[in-house]
């Protein structure tokens, strides 16, 4: 049983929601809101292997029915890296005590909300002599955060798929396509290693609704609302979570 309190369920419910309202509007970046929120109500060993289910689901009908539009050649290229990655991330998550790892997430979340309030939201690009070397650096490194935080893959990927110059619907098919490789490939590295609990699958079934209605919102959102003020909005929500994280 998942013991829960009436206000650590409110910041469950708040978490998910705000988290894929901005992955319905943005296309990504739902992981790595809701992570560090979550971290603060149970261990990341919990919060990964939610997340990595939550991802993979809501991937799955826009990544297949969008297929002709996706990058394969990215894909092929990004993937055999993110996968050794995923395997490592897997492994320190597994094997390295909680209270160290969730203090090491909240500097890293610190860090991230600040470069998103900073940089307003905008990605630097990539000279195209580096794109083959950043490709694999980037997926390594993405694999491992994502595997090990349960989030901060989208952005990532974000900065090296903006320098390609892929078209609106080849860019967010493409982003769709690799949260959902990532995300199977997550999936059955954590059910390996045995992270895959009856208390996971029963926070997904309460999560996937909301998850569901709050994407539907958040392409609403996105139509409607000044984007720079809503990344700021998400920014120091975020920036308040790692702080919360370090002094855990």
């Amino acid at each position: 049983m998942i013991e829960f309190s009436g206000t650590q369920w409110s910041l469950f419910v708040f978490a998910v929601v705000l988290a894929y309202c901005v992955r319905g509007g943005a296309g990504f970046g739902g992981g790595v809101v809701a992570a560090p929120m979550l971290a603060l109500l149970m261990p990341l060993q919990l919060v990964v292997p939610v997340l990595s289910g939550m991802n993979t689901v809501t991937s799955i009908s826009q990544g297949v029915s969008d297929w002709r539009k996706v990058a394969w050649r990215e894909i092929a290229r990004i993937v055999p890296f993110a996968i050794t990655g995923i395997i490592a991330g897997i492994f320190f998550l597994a094997n390295i005590d909680a209270k160290p790892l969730t203090r090491a997430f909240g500097l890293f979340v610190v860090l991230y909300s600040l470069y998103m309030l900073v940089s307003k939201g905008k990605t630097p690009t990539i000279p195209r002599r580096w794109l083959t070397p950043v490709a694999a650096a980037i997926s390594l490194f993405a694999g491992v955060i994502g595997s090990v935080f349960g989030g901060g893959v989208g952005p990532v990927f974000v900065m090296y798929l903006n320098s390609l110059k892929i078209e609106k619907d080849g860019f967010r098919a493409t982003m769709n396509m690799l949260m959902l490789v990532m995300g199977m490939t997550r999936l059955v590295g954590l059910l390996i290693a045995g992270l895959i609990t009856q208390k996971v699958l029963l926070l997904l079934a309460v999560a996937l609704p909301l998850a569901y209605g709050a994407g539907r919102v958040g392409g609403l959102i996105a139509q409607r609302v000044d984007q720079q003020m809503f990344s700021r909005m998400v920014g120091a929500v975020m920036l308040a979570s790692g702080v919360l994280l370090m002094l855990k």
